[in-house]
Order: structure tokens, then sequence, then C-alpha cells
């Protein structure tokens, strides 16, 4: 993730709104889901634990989408 950066942290039905708006633009990105690590370890959730990374060079563009489409970090 050496040219990513973060576009999103949320919960995961935003996040998952927030992939398929990305995937329909053919926008790559990352997704790093904290709440499956904090079961595995056998910690509590925490509600905005899903963070979605684009690259640098598409950031400005995603930004755009999540703002039109009302979805920038609930």
């Amino acid at each position: 993730m050496e040219n990513h950066v973060e576009l999103f942290v949320g919960t995961p039905t935003t996040a998952l709104a927030v992939k398929n708006l990305l995937e329909l633009n053919n926008i790559e990105f990352v997704e790093r889901n904290d709440i499956n690590s904090a079961i595995a370890a056998g910690f509590g959730m925490a509600d905005k634990a899903t963070h979605i990374f684009v690259e640098q060079d598409v950031l400005e563009t995603a930004k755009t989408l999540l703002a039109k489409n009302d979805l920038f970090n609930d």
C-alpha cells in the first residue's frame, strides 16, 4: 500500500456502497476491515472500522464520486 491513501472510513454497510461505486468506475481500492481483526483477536467491535484506500493519483476523482453520491464518511 505504498502509494495508497485513505479515502473512506466508516461502517461496513456504507463501505460496501463505496466499494460498489469505485468498482463501477473502475477505480481500484484496498479494504482494511478492523472489525474482522478485532473479532479474531477477541476484542469488541468499533463502529467506524472499515477503511478504503485508493492510489494517490485517483484520490480526487474518488472523492468527487463519493461526494456526488453522498457517501463521504458517515
